[in-house]
C-alpha cells in the first residue's frame, strides 16, 4: 500500500513540474535562439591619407652653378622667416599646405628674384636662376682662397645691413650711386661735420680681415675703426672705447692703437692717399700682427704685444669741415683668418 502512495505522489510530483516549465513550443524557439549568431556591425572603409606636397627648390647662377648660402623666402610654408640653401644651393621642405609656391630668393652679388610656381601632390623640384649684378660683390670676390666670409655688404638692394645709421639716414649718411658708375650704389655722407657709423648686431672679429672701398670727392680725414670694444679693465683702469684707428688723409696715414681713456698711441705712419677716385682698404690682424694695404700696397704694420680684444668695425669722418664733399663706401667684408693675411687687391667694383 506504502508503494502505491509513493508512486501517486512522485506522479503528481512530476505533473506539477510539468505543468509549470516552459511549453514545447518555447523550447524549440529557445533551442533556435541559442543557436542563431550574434549579427556583427560593418567595417568602416578606412579614409586614405593624402600625399602631402614636397618641394626642393635649387639656386644656380646662370651658367647653372650652385649658389650656396642664398637666401630664400617662401610665404605659402607657414613661416615667412628665411632660410639658407646648402652648399648644394639647395633647400627642402615637406608636407606644405598648399599648391601655390611664391619664391623670393636673394643672394650676395646678385639681383634679387621672384618665382611663382604650382605644384603638385608628391615630390616638386624647382630651380631659380640669379642674374649676376656687375657691382655686386660676390663672396668669392670678398675675401682670400682659406677665408671664411663672416659679413658682407655692397647696398646694392638700396639699403645698409646693419648700419643702423645709415638705413635711418642719420647726420647725412644715406645710400645712393656713385655719380660715375650709374647702377652702382654705397652709402653716402655729406654732412660737414664731424660723423660716423657703426656695424651694429651679433658680430665679434677676432683674426679677421676687413676689406672695403671708398672714393673722397673734396677733402676728408677718414678713420677706420677696427676691432672696436670697450667696457673692460686694464691695469685696473677702465677703458671705454679700445680699437685699432687707421687714419687716412691726403698728407699721410697713421694707425692709432686707443684704449680710451687711458691710451691714445701712434704706432705706425703710412704714406698719403691723394688720387680722387675708388681706393681698396684692407685692414687684418692675426694673431697680434695689425696690417693695413692701400691699393695693394702694404702701408703700415704693426705688432702689439699686448692686443687688445675682439671687436667690431665703424667709420669715422674728421675734419676739415669743407662743404660739398662727399664720401662713399661700398663692398664692405670681414673675413675670417686661419692663417697669415694675403692681400687681394685689385678688387672688381
Amino acid at each position: 500500500m506504502k508503494r502505491t502512495y509513493i508512486l501517486i505522489g512522485g506522479l503528481l510530483i512530476l505533473a506539477l513540474l510539468a505543468a509549470c516549465g516552459p511549453s514545447p513550443e518555447q523550447i524549440a524557439t529557445m533551442t533556435a535562439s541559442a543557436w542563431t549568431p550574434t549579427p556583427v556591425p560593418p567595417t568602416a572603409t578606412p579614409t586614405s591619407t593624402p600625399i602631402p606636397y614636397d618641394l626642393t627648390v635649387t639656386i644656380t647662377d646662370e651658367t647653372g652653378a650652385p649658389i650656396a648660402d642664398a637666401s630664400i623666402v617662401f610665404s605659402e610654408s607657414g613661416d615667412d622667416a628665411a632660410v639658407q640653401a646648402n652648399e648644394q644651393g639647395q633647400y627642402n621642405w615637406s608636407n606644405l599646405p598648399g599648391e601655390e609656391a611664391t619664391l623670393n630668393v636673394t643672394a650676395q652679388g646678385y639681383f634679387p628674384n621672384a618665382v611663382n610656381q604650382t605644384i603638385v601632390r608628391g615630390a616638386n623640384e624647382v630651380s631659380v636662376t640669379m642674374q649676376r649684378d656687375p657691382f655686386g660683390l660676390l663672396p668669392s670676390q670678398a675675401c682670400a682662397a682659406g677665408e671664411k666670409l663672416l659679413y658682407a655688404e655692397d647696398f646694392q638692394d638700396g639699403s645698409a645691413n646693419d648700419w643702423p645709421q645709415i638705413e635711418f639716414l642719420v647726420d647725412d649718411w644715406s645710400v645712393g650711386e656713385y655719380p660715375d658708375e650709374l647702377g652702382n650704389y654705397a652709402a653716402l655722407n655729406t654732412s660737414p661735420n664731424p660723423t660716423g657709423a657703426t656695424l651694429e648686431g651679433e658680430y665679434l672679429f677676432e683674426n679677421a680681415a676687413w676689406r672695403l672701398r671708398y672714393a673722397i670727392v673734396g677733402n676728408r680725414w677718414l678713420g677706420l675703426n677696427w676691432l672696436q670694444s670697450g667696457d673692460f679693465q686694464v691695469e685696473g683702469q677702465q677703458v671705454d672705447n679700445s680699437l685699432y684707428q687707421v687714419v687716412i688723409r691726403t698728407d699721410g696715414s697713421e694707425i692709432h692703437r686707443l684704449a680710451l681713456p687711458v691710451l691714445n698711441l701712434v704706432v705706425d705712419r703710412g704714406a698719403a692717399v691723394k688720387a680722387p677716385g675708388w681706393h681698396f682698404v684692407e685692414i687684418s690682424t692675426y694673431q697680434g700682427q695689425t696690417q693695413i694695404w692701400v691699393d695693394g700696397a702694404s702701408s703700415m704694420d704693426y705688432t702689439d704685444p699686448q692686443p687688445i680684444p675682439p671687436g667690431v668695425i665703424s667709420i669715422d669722418l674728421f675734419e676739415p669741415l669743407i662743404p660739398d664733399t662727399a664720401s662713399y663706401f661700398d663692398n664692405i667684408s670681414v673675413c675670417e683668418l686661419s692663417a697669415p693675411f694675403i692681400s687681394i687687391a685689385p678688387i672688381a667694383p
